[in-house]
């Protein structure tokens, strides 16, 4: 019996904890975790986690759907670009934009990827707040120091 690999211990977690996420092309180019997450208002967005270097470096993590993430004053969350206020960072080549859940100094190899989906469904409850209220995401979510 071989042993487990970290991909395996992640892919069962995954499965128990975010069923609707699952681990694409786990040994190719564009290996990555991709799926819908529903928030308490009962809307839906995919996520899409670009595992890279995972473990070693902490993945890149995308709203791709809905398309385009609107502010609330309408505007596209991709043209701010990276922005503080917003927990997000430098949107990817298509516009979905990048939400920020580690700092790099803080990031370990042994940070699963079940942690990092708990803080997109933080960071989208806070954006659904500021949709509501019109206030910048940081005023519901502390940034990492």
């Amino acid at each position: 019996m071989r042993a487990m690999t970290r991909l395996d211990n992640e892919t069962q977690a995954l499965h128990r904890f975010f069923p609707q996420f699952r681990i694409q092309d786990p040994h190719g180019a564009r290996k990555g975790v991709v799926g819908r997450m529903k928030t308490n208002s009962g809307k839906e967005y995919v996520i899409w986690l670009a595992l890279g270097a995972f473990p070693n470096e902490a993945p890149s993590m995308y709203v791709v759907s809905p398309k385009p993430l609107r502010m609330k004053d309408g505007r596209p969350l991709s043209v701010l670009g990276p922005s503080a206020p917003m927990h997000v960072l430098r949107p990817d080549e298509h516009g979905h934009p990048q939400i920020c859940h580690y700092n790099d100094v803080f990031w370990h190899p042994m940070v699963s990827l079940y942690k990092i989906l708990m803080k997109a469904r933080l960071w989208l409850e806070a954006y659904e707040q500021h949709l509501r209220h019109g206030e910048p995401i940081d005023k519901y979510l502390s940034h990492m120091h």
